[in-house]
């Protein structure tokens, strides 16, 4: 709150102002009433030619005089009223109220310490408010998926303080503008996109008292772009490319590198072209080139990447013994 005194002021002698342009309002009608019937008395004296001509424009004059008195006392009531209004809007600054519902998460100024705020510079800030109520998570996607993300997609939410927890959320903005961060070559493009959090799926944190999230903890966002249910998928590591050696291809020549996933008989490793479709952090959906029932290899992922091929023999080892050395 800033010290009222001198806007009181102000606002008391703009009240006194708006009182006596009033008054001098309401004086200067009585003057134009009497001297309109002062004019039409005197006006039907000349018509009966009872007066002079100078005396017929000096009543006139008086009329034409009174009432611009009161056009003028009536503009300055409204002068008044506005000076007054302009006072009780500063007198009203004077307690500072805060524009919504929340809880002070950062104080910037305490008490006693002057704060700057003028029209050449911009005004000192004195605290943020958020409403803990309603939480958000704000995260940066890079260019080359931003184009799948669209409002309205569902996410899962990992915040670094409850990692056993997964919250549920609905992306509500992407960002129109990228933001570069980097140098030169090392340039990496994101776009903002806000995902707001469903109180709902941490409703077993609130019981607990208080709001669970704090403005800028850390948090992990899967933003669930497509859904599909009851598809072939392998694990991501599964799949790989090779190039298909019986063309006569280019460097560049894209159509030439074949997707692979390699299956087996329990004996050897058997190469499938295969086209993919949709994948998460851990698997990737087969489309075609792989039956259901298809044993597939999926470790090491050296031997996978590099050195596997059609009808390379293998063993078949259980997960836990994969790297173990004997």
């Amino acid at each position: 709150r800033i010290k009222p005194d001198i806007y009181i002021s102000q606002r008391d002698r703009s009240v006194a102002a708006i009182s006596s342009a009033r008054a001098r309002l309401a004086q200067a009608q009585a003057q134009f009433t009497q001297a309109e019937l002062s004019f039409k008395r005197t006006k039907q004296l000349f018509e009966e030619q009872t007066i002079s001509e100078s005396e017929y424009e000096q009543a006139e004059a008086s009329y034409n005089v009174a009432k611009s008195e009161v056009d003028a006392a009536r503009y300055s009531v409204i002068s008044s009223e506005a000076s007054l209004k302009e006072a009780n809007e500063n007198l009203v600054k004077t307690s500072i109220y805060s524009p919504m519902t929340g809880t002070v998460s950062m104080l910037l100024v305490e008490l006693g310490e002057r704060v700057a705020g003028t029209n050449l510079m911009a005004g000192t800030e004195i605290l943020r408010i958020a409403d803990l109520s309603r939480m958000e998570a704000r995260v940066e996607v890079n260019e080359n998926d931003i184009v799948r993300v669209t409002q309205g997609d569902t996410a899962l939410i990992q915040v670094d303080a409850y990692l056993n927890d997964k919250f549920r959320g609905i992306v509500t903005e992407i960002a129109n503008s990228a933001k570069t961060t980097g140098v030169s070559a090392d340039q990496v493009t994101n776009f903002d996109v806000k995902i707001f959090i469903l109180p709902e799926s941490y409703k077993n944190l609130s019981a607990a008292g208080g709001n669970p999230f704090r403005p800028g903890m850390s948090t992990t966002v899967e933003i669930q772009t497509e859904r599909k249910e009851g598809i072939l998928t392998v694990p991501i590591q599964s799949v790989t490319t090779r190039m298909d050696t019986s063309k006569v291809h280019f460097k560049s020549a894209r159509e030439d590198i074949r997707t692979l996933v390699f299956a087996t008989d329990g004996k050897y490793a058997l190469a499938k072209d295969v086209r993919t479709g949709i994948q998460d952090n851990n698997y990737i959906e087969i489309i075609s080139g792989l039956e259901d029932s298809s044993r597939v290899i999926s470790a090491p992922f050296s031997a996978i990447s590099k050195k596997l091929s059609d009808s390379t023999l293998i063993e078949i080892v259980k997960k836990e013994d994969l790297f173990n050395v004997k």
